[in-house]
């Protein structure tokens, strides 16, 4: 293997792995806020790759008015799906607002699935598959050149991470979020609006990760039908990095897409799901509290 080889490897591992980070962190944050289990978060980043795919190569409109639009449509559904299948959930016991939320999202992922593969196929594409051919020029680094686009992907994950700091660490709303997640009876007694936090959080989580859809498809094309399969790799990643930690949720985000990119160089693409399991099992032999637990005893 050339050194040329493995950085282009490493580096679409690592934007691969912090799209996988950013949608994973946005699913944590909800779980971690509400008790809410969204079956249906990959969805929503396969959502993102048929409305980017459909605004910004299928119609012809210019790029700026096609991603304004992909904003405002990503922004809406998430607010609706609050409103909708998350809101009638909040204030039950966690057991079953758990239980609720599971059963309530995965009826959603397959119906949103079955309807956006049946009428892509009808009337977009016979072979319903989401992707954006844009070719970015590459960079040089130390006379190795990268591709261009991987760097856009690994540059817009950056930004997107800082900016979900932000929110927790510097906003009235996301102070109120952590306050939620690390205390709920606490933060009712102090007189936060759970309600409010939910809208905000599946709001801006839906939103980044349907962008993140955008981003994905740059460098692997997505069909309709992949939702489920990335909740499980977002579900592994927050099992490996730890409910509501960003930083042990970026470090699970990135070894999984190291992985996932190694294995599809080596023995193939087939194999790389097999990856995601033994990662998950080598964590949890290793330090099973997760990459950001606290050890006990």
């Amino acid at each position: 293997m050339s050194p040329q080889t493995l950085l282009e490897l490493v580096v679409g591992g690592i934007s691969l792995g912090g799209i996988y980070a950013l949608m994973s962190l946005a699913l944590s944050l909800a779980l971690a806020t509400t008790n809410i289990l969204n079956v249906a978060h990959g969805t929503f980043l396969v959502m993102g790759a048929a409305l980017s795919t459909f605004l910004l190569k299928d119609t012809g409109l210019p790029w700026a008015a096609g991603l304004a639009a992909l904003i405002a449509l990503c922004a809406l559904v998430g607010w609706l799906f609050e409103r909708v299948c998350v809101r009638p959930l909040l204030g039950r016991a966690p057991d079953r607002a758990l239980v609720g939320s599971i059963l309530i999202t995965f009826g959603f992922a397959l119906a949103f699935e079955a309807a956006l593969g049946f009428y892509w196929a009808k009337f977009v594409d016979p072979q319903p598959t989401f992707s954006l051919p844009v070719t970015m020029p590459p960079f040089a680094l130390f006379g190795v050149s990268l591709s261009g686009t991987r760097l856009a992907i690994l540059a817009f994950v950056g930004v997107a991470v800082l900016l979900f700091h932000l929110f927790l660490t510097r906003t009235p709303m996301g102070k109120m979020a952590w306050a939620i997640a690390q205390d709920y009876d606490g933060a009712l007694v102090l007189g936060i609006n759970p309600q409010a936090v939910s809208v905000a959080i599946f709001t801006l989580g839906i939103l980044a990760t349907a962008l993140s859809g955008l981003f994905f498809i740059l460098a692997s094309p997505l069909g309709p039908h992949d939702g489920l399969r990335l909740t499980l790799i977002a579900m592994t990643v927050i099992v490996i990095g730890g409910v509501g930690s960003l930083p042990g949720v970026l470090v699970g985000g990135v070894l999984l897409g190291l992985g996932d990119v190694f294995t599809a160089f080596l023995v193939g693409a087939v194999w790389s799901p097999v990856t995601y399991v033994l990662v998950f099992f080598v964590v949890l032999l290793l330090r099973p509290e997760g990459l950001a637990g606290i050890r006990h005893g």
